[in-house]
């Protein structure tokens, strides 16, 4: 009898050499905290990095987000642990298919919960209002498809960005070119001819006017209410110097902390899949 052919393993990023992101493969469970001291050293070090390694990096840190995501789920509802894809998931949506970075699936209610996780790194005052739109439309997306899904967005964002840097421009090159289709010459010839010292910018003034419109774009409690609301959305604001979450950003009580987020998810899946 012929062998089956063996599903070949996904193979995991190189090493990175920045000790606090290469760890966050091996950790069981991988916290939130976990993730913010990789996401710390990442911005602290991404100036330095070559495209290898700042690729792995970007792929060590999604991974470990996702991880420490569906490790708080499974703690608090059981029946989901070892079911949640923890890696980027094809689902087709009402509009056109979408990528999930944590979903599980039921045999009978089909997509039961997909989050989008929007890490902002750099290039904050124009990703900010992007990912903002992303979320929206995985939103509707999902549910225009799937109208009894728990939907959810992470955005994480550091409390400065550095701008002057190649890796600063490079990114804001991209970020123009995402938001405006039309504008294909979003290259070097729009930079000014000599590039500006590296500086580093507070983003806080941008996390608030982003904070006040998200707001009113989650606490969605059932699946009869406008398709664009989600039923979660965190905002992880963290100082990439301290590796510690900002005390006062987003403020408790708007949901949109960390645990505010955690919690609206459960219940919104309790509601309407729980036995």
């Amino acid at each position: 009898m012929a062998k089956k052919p063996r599903t070949p393993k996904r193979r995991d990023p190189p090493p990175t050499g920045i000790v606090a992101i290469d760890r966050l493969a091996d950790l069981r469970p991988c916290t939130i905290q976990d993730y913010i001291s990789g996401v710390s050293a990442y911005v602290r070090h991404q100036s330095d990095l070559a495209a290898g390694p700042k690729k792995a990096s970007q792929i060590r840190l999604s991974n470990a987000l996702a991880r420490s995501l569906a490790d708080e789920l499974g703690a608090r509802l059981p029946a989901l642990v070892g079911k949640l894809i923890t890696e980027e998931q094809k689902i087709a949506g009402g509009l056109r298919a979408a990528n999930a970075d944590v979903s599980e699936s039921h045999p009978l209610d089909g997509l039961r919960l997909a989050v989008e996780l929007k890490p902002i790194n750099l290039a904050v005052g124009r990703a900010i209002w992007n990912r903002f739109g992303d979320i929206r439309t995985f939103a509707v997306n999902i549910h225009l498809k799937f109208p009894f899904a728990v939907v959810g967005g992470v955005l994480v964002i550091p409390t400065y960005e550095e701008s002057g840097t190649a890796a600063a421009r490079e990114a804001e090159n991209q970020e123009n070119a995402e938001a405006d289709e039309d504008s294909s010459n979003a290259d070097d010839s729009q930079q000014p001819t000599q590039a500006p010292s590296p500086s580093r910018r507070s983003t806080v003034h941008l996390i608030e006017r982003a904070i006040e419109r998200l707001v009113r774009a989650g606490g969605r409690k059932s699946e009869a209410e406008a398709a664009h609301l989600l039923e979660g959305i965190a905002v992880i604001v963290y100082d990439p110097d301290t590796a510690a979450l900002h005390p006062e950003l987003p403020r408790p009580g708007i949901g949109l902390r960390w645990d505010e987020f955690i919690r609206d998810i459960t219940i919104a899946y309790k509601a309407r899949f729980e036995d």
